[in-house]
């Protein structure tokens, strides 16, 4: 799974619950892109777990009667061999 996102929080990758907990259940990596560098950060199912550092909400989801929670992310980029 792949989702890009516009800003960091506090230097944390913020993704919504919901991603986090399907990308764990299909034991898929989690690409995370942040959209001003264009870099990006890998996270394997077992990451995911291990190296969540914030939760954020319930926040109201924009689009229908739903809430979610924000799971952060330290970032730390993938190295780019040249």
């Amino acid at each position: 799974m792949r989702r890009i996102i516009k800003k960091l929080e506090r230097n944390l990758a913020e993704i919504r619950d919901y991603d986090v907990k399907n990308c764990i259940s299909l034991g898929e990596k989690f690409e995370i892109v942040f959209d001003d560098t264009k870099e990006m950060m890998t996270l394997t199912p077992e990451e995911l777990v291990s190296r969540l550092k914030a939760v954020g909400g319930p926040f109201p989801s924009k689009f229908d009667n739903k809430t979610y929670m924000l799971y952060g992310y330290m970032w730390n980029p993938d190295e780019v061999e040249l």
